[in-house]
């Protein structure tokens, strides 16, 4: 018979093993493609199947696996046109968030987010260079006020993260970024609503055509 605490206790662990898997998707330790099999997870978690099994679910959901009836489940592979429609949703939705940004931000966030974006120009950590790059953009949304906005443009961040990292695998950031994040927050401190978002505008579609270049077309996508 199984108890209520053995359940509870089967989806903790269901999402310590999810967890562990995101973060080796999104940093590209698992390459797009990869099978997971679910023995082989079990075991090198120390966990029995079923968890592996509820984690491997909850990373379909958010798109990071696809479970494939003859493979099981396989690490996504992104294309180009996965990357453009996510950029697509988040420039609408990063251009309202700046536009409430520009002209409420105060001296002390505005020092700070200037001094993140001096520590961006400083690293050569590529992988330290995209944490601070995630904390400038969604430190400013916070300036935003408006929390639901604010947790659907960290979900489609978090969704178009492992294709940063598969790129960042292999090539540096542009030294544009660090430009255009300091354009993006001098426009807010201006209180320049329309230049905010051509800058933030601008920013993501350069961001989303450079990670394109990198990634397969739909028609293109390995079997």
């Amino acid at each position: 018979m199984t108890t209520r605490s053995d359940t509870i206790g089967r989806s903790t662990t269901a999402t310590i093993v999810a967890d562990r898997l995101r973060v080796e998707i999104q940093e590209g330790t698992l390459a797009p493609g990869t099978r997971l099999r679910q023995n082989e997870v079990a075991n090198r978690f120390g966990v029995s199947t079923t968890p592996v099994r509820e984690a491997f679910a909850q990373l379909q959901a958010e798109g990071l696996v696809r479970i494939d009836p003859h493979r099981g489940a396989v690490v996504f592979h992104p294309t180009a046109e996965d990357l453009l429609e996510y950029y697509e949703i988040r420039e609408s939705l990063e251009m309202l968030a700046v536009s409430h940004v520009a002209g409420n931000i105060d001296d002390k966030r505005a020092g700070q987010l200037a001094d993140l974006v001096d520590r961006m120009r400083r690293t050569n950590n590529p992988r330290r260079w995209l944490q601070m790059n995630d904390e400038f953009h969604l430190k400013l949304y916070e300036i935003a006020e408006r929390p639901h906005l604010s947790t659907l443009i960290a979900s489609l961040r978090d969704a178009s993260n492992p294709y940063i990292y598969m790129f960042i695998a292999t090539a540096k950031p542009h030294a544009g970024a660090n430009d255009e994040h300091q354009a993006i927050l001098d426009a807010c401190v201006r209180g320049d609503r329309k230049a905010a978002q051509r800058a933030i505008r601008d920013h993501l579609r350069h961001t989303a055509n450079e990670l394109a270049n990198q990634l397969p077309h739909e028609d293109d996508r390995p079997e």
